[in-house]
């Protein structure tokens, strides 16, 4: 009879698409993986765009815990997501901005409008044509052979990744940057997910509103009709299935399972999400965010500097989100606007404002005779607002520098949590699918708004400057910050989410005896 003696190291594979929003939840679990367990043998699995960020993850790790094992990479084969979704949107010539998303994103909710922005989602679940879908997946079949790892990690928003994996029959978790609502709607009693819960795009508040709960219910049947009935989907499962003899598998497999065997590890605490009945294979990790190293101070010392002259607001509508000129006009007349009205009252501190800008088209925003610069031209010139369009400081850091007064945000998950986990009050300006839900959340914690109630997601001066000052210097002001501080304190006591989902994830992987 043979004697195990040893054990040999951990092997696991993490799969991930290359969108931040979706990989920074990867790379900071890997972060505590190896510090936990230095010997765990990490593979991570992406798109071209990533390398850089996975080794700078293992550096950093080892400059701690010099025996921690470096991380191997390897190439997915394929269209990333976004290369997948740009290249449907120019396939079906429907109206979407170039190099952008559809325009039903773009337009304000209404009945119409909100089926449109549902019917052009559908396909984004599924956004590759045949070819381009056997090619991934039989590329990330590829990976899972050649690494053989005891466990395998994958994105629940990475539908090539689901694919493979249940294909392999492998033994898998799936790491979600969502929140638990996108996982436990269907399993509330009394069919609170039709009801209860804002329906995709509807922008309807957090509870529904009685007059809203018949639409509410009509929109999310629609989408669920819509998206059994994708005629565009049919052609390309039965050439994936031909070619590979894989079945489709796709986020919505997720949604629908109330599978016990498929654990579900999310970036939240149920504190920070709606009131929920949470199923038992879902678990909540809190917020699962990077390391904020380097500081500030470290990475970009001018910028470090600049913080600390006055409590600043931070404007920062992520990687996708690209504002048209006359968008950027409202929001500059906005922040004038506040900026002018705090240095009226005596008892109110000076502000300055960072803002991260990217931009759809050309337009400037700081050339002498602009329009952009004849609204803020003066606070540029004084270095009260600096307006840049790249920060060498990562979100969190600049959130965590203890400088930053309000987050104006598109109510991304990763710039939530990130806020939440600071202390930061924020100011949402949501632009789709789950970005109004989080929007809701903030008003429904009392840690923020939402800044464009009426004109959502869309966004206009008056109404942004009345909920920035509501926050900054209303009547509501120190309730919100206190709360803030609260959830930080919370958080930080319950400690990391990305600690949280590597103990998990190495409780699903025991270790491996050898002879």
């Amino acid at each position: 009879m043979a004697l195990h003696n040893s054990s040999r190291p951990r092997k696991i594979l993490l799969l991930t698409n290359v969108e931040r929003g979706e990989a920074n939840v990867f790379l900071a679990t890997s972060h505590s993986l190896l510090q936990l367990e230095p010997n765990v043998e990490l593979h991570f699995a992406s798109f071209t765009g990533l390398e850089d960020t996975v080794s700078a993850v293992s550096e950093d790790v080892r400059r701690s815990v010099p025996e921690a094992k470096p991380i191997i990479f390897h190439k997915i084969e394929g269209l990333t997501f976004m290369e997948g979704v740009q290249d449907h949107l120019s396939r079906e010539e429907g109206p979407a901005r170039k190099h952008y998303i559809p325009e039903s994103f773009l337009v304000q909710p209404s009945f119409s409008n909100t089926k449109w922005a549902i019917r052009d989602t559908i396909p984004i679940f599924v956004p590759y044509d045949g070819p381009q879908l056997v090619q991934l997946v039989s590329s990330i079949i590829e990976i899972i052979n050649k690494v053989d790892a005891d466990l395998v990690v994958v994105n629940s928003l990475m539908t090539a990744g689901l694919t493979a994996s249940y294909h392999l029959g492998v033994k898998f978790v799936c790491l979600s940057p969502n929140a638990l609502r996108d996982f436990a709607a269907s399993t509330q009693p009394r069919a609170a997910g039709l009801w209860k819960f804002p329906a995709l795009f509807s922008g309807y508040p957090y509870p529904v509103p009685w007059y809203r709960i018949p639409l509410n219910i009509y929109f999310t049947l629609y989408a669920v009709t819509k998206f059994v009935t994708d005629k565009r989907r049919q052609p390309v499962e039965k050439y994936l299935a031909e070619k590979t003899g894989a079945a489709l598998r796709t986020p919505v497999d997720l949604i629908q399972s109330r599978s016990q065997d498929l654990k579900i590890l999310v970036s939240t605490f149920p504190e920070l999400d709606f009131p929920l009945i949470i199923p038992e294979h879902v678990i909540p990790c809190g917020p699962i965010l990077r390391n904020a190293s380097p500081s500030v101070a470290e990475a970009d010392p001018d910028l470090g500097n600049w913080l600390a002259r006055a409590p600043t607001i931070y404007v920062n509508l992520g990687t996708i989100c690209q504002i048209a000129e006359d968008q950027a006009m409202e929001l500059a007349l906005a922040l004038k606007t506040v900026l002018d009205t705090l240095k009226k009252l005596p008892e109110a501190q000076n502000l300055q404002v960072l803002w991260k800008i990217k931009k759809l088209g050309e337009y400037s925003v700081s050339e002498p005779g602009c329009e952009i610069e004849k609204v803020l031209g003066e606070c540029i010139r004084a270095d009260s607002m600096r307006i840049v369009d790249w920060l060498q400081a990562e979100p969190i850091s600049i959130l965590q520098s203890g400088h930053v007064v309000c987050s104006i945000h598109q109510g991304g998950a990763n710039s939530y949590n990130e806020a939440v986990s600071s202390g930061v009050a924020q100011v949402v300006l949501p632009q789709w699918t789950d970005c109004y839900d989080y929007a809701q959340r903030v008003e429904m914690l009392g840690i923020g708004r939402l800044g464009s109630r009426k004109s959502k997601p869309q966004w206009s001066a008056p109404e942004l400057s009345e909920e920035l000052l509501h926050v900054l210097h209303g009547e509501s002001s120190r309730a919100i910050k206190q709360k803030a501080t609260e959830l930080a304190i919370m958080c930080e006591k319950r400690g990391s989410g990305a600690k949280t989902a590597a103990l998990v994830l190495l409780g699903e992987c025991p270790k491996v005896d050898v002879e």
